[in-house]
């Protein structure tokens, strides 16, 4: 346990290193922050062009319904890319100073975060326009953002970790990424999957969970399923000790791998 000093010091030392990331991100672009919500308008724009027929015929808002997925798939993928490196990409920090090193990982986290929090609330803006009429049911929407946090922390901290002494791990993630696209139903509902392996596919993915939560409480208006959520909520929460747990056990090595 550190003493409060301690913790004073890293609290302090994380939020500048989540600021300053947060600051770097989009300091060489024009467009600054409008460019993490342009790429996902372009994907959605493609995206209904090709499935507005097949899969999206039979659901609501389905421009809103693209955007959610899109977003909330989006910043799962640019968080945890971004995050696997940063260990080794801040090397001489990580090997000259004496700080918990998932300060590092949960700085960029955070800062990718509140990134996440900008365009998920442009997406509500953007639905009310389009004449969703939203419900108390909106209010439970910060739970989903939380639930998603952990889940991108924990993937972070376990790819960091592996990175440090594996580089090839960052071309695998990306063909998991990929394959991510396409079992998580972003451009099409869970119900166009027939019974069979899909289905459980989309079932233990838990990014399927979280914009299925969103969509929910901002198209349909009505809260999350409890059950659900809970067991979602137990999962994230088992699946982030134990990738700190993996993470401490190896972090005296990363020196010597950095």
């Amino acid at each position: 346990m550190f003493r409060p000093s301690a913790r004073k010091r890293y609290v302090n030392l994380l939020r500048e290193l989540a600021i300053a990331q947060f600051k770097l991100k989009d300091q060489s672009a024009f467009l600054g922050f409008l460019w993490s919500f342009l790429h996902p308008l372009v994907m959605i724009g493609i995206l209904f062009a090709l499935f507005k027929v097949k899969a999206g015929q039979s659901i609501e808002h389905y421009a809103i319904y693209l955007l959610i997925g899109v977003v909330q798939y989006t910043h799962f993928s640019n968080s945890t890319s971004r995050s696997m490196t940063v260990l080794y990409s801040m090397r001489q920090l990580t090997s000259d100073a004496i700080f918990p090193k998932e300060v590092l990982v949960l700085s960029g986290v955070i800062a990718d975060f509140v990134e996440f929090v900008f365009s998920m609330i442009i997406c509500i803006i953007i639905a009310v326009l389009s004449g969703v009429v939203l419900s108390s049911a909106i209010l439970l929407l910060p739970l989903v953002w939380a639930l998603q946090f952990v889940l991108v922390l924990s993937v972070s901290l376990l790819l960091s970790c592996l990175y440090v002494f594996v580089r090839d791990v960052a071309h695998i993630y990306q063909a998991f990424l990929r394959l991510l696209l396409f079992i998580t139903p972003i451009f099409y509902d869970m119900s166009f999957l027939e019974a069979g392996p899909g289905r459980y596919i989309l079932w233990l993915n838990p990014l399927a969970h979280l914009i299925y939560f969103s969509r929910t409480v901002i198209i349909g208006g009505s809260r999350f399923p409890v059950g659900s959520s809970m067991l979602l909520l137990f999962a994230t929460c088992a699946l982030f000790f134990c990738s700190l747990k993996i993470f401490k056990n190896y972090e005296p090595t990363f020196t010597e791998n950095l």
